[in-house]
């Protein structure tokens, strides 16, 4: 879209969202844009893709040595009013020995205490490679998901706003039947007080005239309930009024089918996802097989401990020292049979995820085909009833003189009317089905379509 057409959308979202919109009206293009940039769906799905950077340095950071530091401080107190002699024999104290005296023994102790501990595992397997490169998939397969999204949003918000078309149309023909209704009514009093018709033309008249008002108050409703289903769409508030333009008008799509096709096959999000999933599920199945190797871990330590009296403070520079360093291979050689359990689990999951990919792949072709006879047959079926619509109106034209004139019935008239609320309708359904099923195609190519080839 073009940046003129961008600021414009801006400066309506603004006006929208402030109650003060103007009387100007948005095109299907324009309320797209707005789909784009406020549908929560859209934007739920956007917030999965903060996870990209924090989920790339964990995975990076399984590489680096895991680093922990600590400091705590203790303190303890004693009495011992008894000792066990070598013979097993039990001394209760205070006790005389040798001519002295042991005392009951108590006192207090502190102590002061610090490490540093740093832990690296130098070999897993191969799991923290395929880790890594499964997490940039997953990257990627946040971002197609962001963008079947956006492609989903487009097609909603195309078929919303066709509705809200549809359905003022509807209450447009209503209103114009109500008009003709009235009409009738008149021509026939006319002609009664004439006494060319009886009073029947005048009841059936005045019936006709009830049902049209009737019709005209399920198509205010519907259309209200319409632009509705459109405010939640674009994400707005659900009772916000705004004037939107017509439908773009109707053309003869002229696509290549094989081309339509092959585009499909190279861009359709879905089936993209499924080989990123296949990717993700053979790495997980060397993942698994890696848990037949050995473990190599390398660990440095380093303690600074001091115990004292209770009469002495506690220390933040303990003078005991303590360091090690230590280099452990683990290799576990019997694990009844989970390991290969893990293995062939992960191995089935791969080839079902092949099948599916091809089983979709084969589809592609005839989703895309089918999208594509639908839009061109609606396309022909719309141009024919413009057509109908067209003598269907001079047909009424047409009867409506004749009753004038007192050479028509009500019963041709009623019938005349009826053809043209028909006619007119297919034409309004046609018009709105085209622009769904464009957007249905959309879909089964896995692109945005230009509106013309």
């Amino acid at each position: 879209m073009p940046d003129v057409s961008l600021l414009k959308v801006i400066l309506v979202i603004t006006m929208i969202g402030s109650g003060t919109a103007g009387a100007e009206a948005l095109t299907l293009e324009q309320c797209i844009e707005i789909g784009l940039k406020r549908n929560l769906a859209l934007r739920r799905t956007a917030l999965e893709r903060e996870l990209d950077a924090p989920a790339s340095r964990a995975a990076w950071g399984q590489f680096l040595p895991s680093v922990s530091v600590g400091f705590s401080i203790d303190q303890s107190a004693y009495l011992n009013r008894t000792y066990i002699n070598p013979d097993g024999t039990v001394v209760t104290l205070p006790f005389a020995l040798d001519g002295r005296i042991i005392p009951v023994q108590k006192g207090e102790r502190r102590g002061s205490r610090y490490f540093v501990r740093a832990e690296e595992l130098l070999f897993d397997g191969g799991r923290n490679y395929l880790n890594l490169k499964n997490t940039d998939l997953q990257q990627r397969l946040r971002r197609l998901a962001f963008e079947n999204e956006r492609l989903a949003v487009r097609s909603n918000v195309r078929s919303a706003y066709s509705n809200v078309v549809a359905r003022r149309q509807q209450l447009a023909l209503a209103v114009e039947v109500i008009s003709q209704r009235r009409r009738q009514l008149e021509l026939a009093r006319l002609r009664f007080e004439t006494g060319s018709v009886t009073r029947r033309d005048v009841l059936q008249a005045e019936v006709d005239l009830g049902r049209a008002r009737s019709d005209s108050l399920q198509a205010v409703v519907d259309l209200r309930c319409a632009r509705r289903d459109m405010n939640l769409l674009l994400g707005l508030p659900v009772d916000t009024t705004f004037e939107i333009a017509g439908l773009p008008p109707l053309f003869e799509p002229a696509w290549d089918a094989d081309s339509l096709v092959n585009a499909a096959l190279e861009q359709r999000l879905d089936l993209l996802s499924s080989r990123l999933s296949s990717s993700i599920m053979i790495n997980d199945v060397h993942a698994a097989k890696g848990d037949f190797l050995p473990r190599l871990t390398a660990v440095l330590s380093h303690d600074r401990t001091e115990q004292s009296g209770s009469n002495v403070a506690f220390t933040l520079s303990p003078r005991n020292r303590f360091t090690s360093v230590g280099l452990t291979a683990s290799w576990r050689m019997f694990d009844r049979f989970t390991r290969s359990l893990k293995v062939q689990e992960a191995k089935v999951k791969f080839r079902q995820s092949m099948i599916q990919t091809a089983e979709s792949a084969r589809l592609v072709r005839s989703r895309v085909l089918s999208a594509l006879d639908r839009l061109k047959a609606i396309r022909r079926q719309a141009v024919v009833a413009v057509d109908n619509s067209r003598l269907a109106r001079e047909t009424l034209d047409f009867e409506q003189e004749r009753y004038r004139l007192g050479s028509g019935t009500v019963i041709e008239l009623g019938a005349a009317q009826v053809s043209y609320i028909q006619a007119r309708s297919e034409q309004i359904r046609l018009e709105t089905e085209f622009h769904i099923a464009l957007g249905e195609l959309e879909q089964a190519v896995g692109k945005a379509l230009e509106t013309g080839p």
